[in-house]
């Protein structure tokens, strides 16, 4: 452990809680500032996401008549 020595300084039932804090408090201002600064992010939550457009295309001949020449067979 890089810190190993840390711990003979600072308490494990104090260090501990803290670095746990210090994640929670890092998630949630990264979370925050993502539900402030964008637009899409609060659609997205609140289920209204934009839809996705999809295109319809044509089989092509040849794929068509090689299915159709199985079929016969």
């Amino acid at each position: 452990m890089i810190y190993g020595k840390m711990w003979c300084v600072v308490k494990p039932s104090v260090g501990i809680p803290i670095i746990i804090a210090a994640v929670a408090i890092a998630s949630f201002s990264v979370h925050l500032a993502l539900t402030l600064n964008t637009t899409w992010v609060k659609k997205f939550l609140n289920g209204s996401a934009a839809q996705v457009s999809s295109i319809q295309t044509e089989v092509p001949q040849v794929a068509s008549l090689t299915l159709q020449e199985a079929g016969r067979k």
